[in-house]
């Protein structure tokens, strides 16, 4: 072990205060109103880097960079200050941890704003596959605010380096682990909290709103599954229609076929890893094979594996996507229908996007931590209880 990674993975020490609560939020409100100007260096190098690197192109990754920042405004960012201010009492850890995950850039961006503004030293530690994102947006708070970035450290190092990642979670008071559920179990410490695999869905009450909306629907929840390529906890996987007969929801997939065919021209999609594509091609082969056996299914395709849907008029279960741009939308006759299908998921929803009639209040119901209306999933507010809340909660306090 070299004397820097060794340093990197202890960091320095926690028994200085630092720049209070607002302070700190008004050098984040400073560093997020640079970075939401497609403008900024550090954002264009950042994008450019990731886009690179990932295989994503540069129009994808702006716009969901753009989703990704919309919530952190200078008003939620006082707001969320104000609360920690005045709950002051609270034994917060004063060492933060975070293992990011490589998959989407600037996941976890919402807790390390939390972290950050509650008063704890920050240390990232980035993955190998996008070690970028969160390095520049530090060097853009310290160039704002010294003290401010004084208090995050990004770092690095490969997977293979346990020993690191190791001292990195026995030198923090509380560690934050993003990514699969086998990389999750790998990391299991008292200390550790764990965001393991989430998945993300639509429920949509398409004979209670205006008809003339079924488009503005479609290209919205079709964004949604396109922003970072439909790779993070709250990328859109399935569309649930409630829709007796299926008529309702079928035109919904066809309308949303012809928006991701538009996205594609604005938003041209990534270079699909292999295994990925493989996956894809298995979901259309499925498909098609239902359909040659007089199932009730329908595919639409872009071309080469640019998006799928697949229309299911007599879903059985909830479908999990493999990304890039790959969504059932599938016909229930009812909710009762619809809490069938969901139940072998839904502790692991994250975000659900709803339309019309009693949508939201069955989402609600269930205790989803981010309901939503469609084209928001990748936006959710800063105070949004991430896997059940336990990290806000101990870090701001309940309301």
């Amino acid at each position: 072990m070299s004397a820097n990674a060794a340093s990197a993975a202890r960091g320095p020490g926690a028994d200085d205060a630092g720049p209070s609560a607002e302070r700190m939020a008004d050098a984040l409100a400073r560093t997020f109103a640079l970075w939401r100007d497609r403008n900024c260096a550090r954002r264009r190098n950042a994008i450019a880097a990731i886009a690179h690197s990932a295989g994503f192109s540069v129009a994808t990754l702006e716009y969901s960079i753009d989703a990704l920042l919309k919530p952190f405004t200078n008003d939620a960012l006082k707001s969320i200050a104000a609360r920690i201010s005045a709950n002051g009492s609270i034994d917060r850890p004063k060492t933060v941890g975070f293992i990011a995950a490589g998959n989407v850039a600037g996941a976890g961006i919402h807790e390390v704003v939390i972290g950050l503004i509650a008063g704890a030293r920050v240390r990232i530690k980035t993955a190998s596959a996008e070690p970028v994102f969160f390095a520049e947006f530090a060097r853009t708070l310290a160039e704002l605010d010294g003290d401010a970035g004084a208090r995050i450290a990004v770092v690095h190092w490969g997977r293979a380096r346990t020993d690191l990642t190791d001292e990195l979670i026995g030198n923090c008071e509380r560690v934050v682990a993003y990514g699969d559920d086998a990389t999750i179990e790998s990391l299991h410490r008292p200390n550790v909290i764990a965001f393991g695999s989430r998945v993300s869905a639509a429920l949509v009450a398409l004979n209670s709103i205006d008809p003339s909306r079924i488009d503005e629907i479609a290209d919205m929840l079709a964004r949604d599954a396109a922003l970072f390529e439909q790779l993070g906890c709250l990328s859109l996987h399935q569309v649930f229609v409630v829709s007796p007969d299926g008529s309702a929801a079928r035109e919904l997939a066809i309308r949303m076929s012809a928006a991701l065919e538009r996205i594609a021209r604005s938003m041209p999609p990534a270079r699909i890893p292999l295994r990925d594509a493989a996956e894809i091609r298995g979901v259309r082969e499925r498909a098609r094979w239902r359909a040659i056996a007089g199932e009730p299914v329908e595919l639409f395709e872009g071309r080469g594996f640019e998006w799928t849907v697949v229309f299911e008029r007599r879903p059985d279960s909830f479908k999990v996507s493999p990304g890039f741009r790959t969504v059932h939308v599938s016909a229930v006759r009812d909710l009762a229908k619809f809490r069938e299908c969901i139940a072998p998921v839904s502790a692991r929803i994250e975000a659900m996007a709803v339309v019309g009639g009693d949508c939201e209040i069955e989402a609600r119901t269930m205790g989803i931590p981010y309901v939503c209306a469609p084209g928001e999933m990748q936006s959710p507010p800063l105070d949004w209880r991430h896997g059940g809340g336990e990290f806000i909660d101990m870090m701001v306090g309940s309301r």
